[in-house]
């Protein structure tokens, strides 16, 4: 009976910190999403300076969290948000928004796909 509880307390422990980990990849990854929406359509807008800022503003959400994103998310995913977000910031301080709206798209759309792999799907399971 011991080996039970034993076995039912660890798989509670460990489901509740994926649970918990989930939550806190999916706040960290909406703000940084959030801050890049706005560039998008700052971007759109071409008002170059507050893009660049906001687009700073997104990686600095990113990278406040990198510690703990380096421990839970897979490194190839890690290493190519932190490549977009360099490319990112290259293309708006060039003034090519034909360059940055494309990227900066495919950057959100990484962001996501990030938030749902953090949850158990059923098709993120099996």
């Amino acid at each position: 009976m011991r080996h039970i509880v034993i076995g039912g307390g660890i798989f509670a422990a460990v489901l509740l910190f994926c649970l918990w980990s989930g939550y806190y990849v999916t706040q960290a990854v909406k703000s940084a999403e959030e801050s890049l929406v706005q560039a998008y359509d700052l971007a759109e807008k071409e008002d170059t300076d507050a893009a660049l800022k906001a687009v700073e503003a997104a990686s600095s959400c990113w990278d406040d969290h990198s510690d703990y994103f380096g421990t839970v998310l897979r490194h190839d995913e890690i290493d190519g948000v932190v490549g977009e977000f360099a490319r990112l910031r290259i293309t708006i301080r060039s003034g090519d928004n034909d360059e940055f709206l494309p990227t900066c798209a495919a950057l959100l759309a990484t962001l996501r796909h990030i938030r749902e792999m953090e949850w158990p799907y059923f098709y993120n399971i099996f």
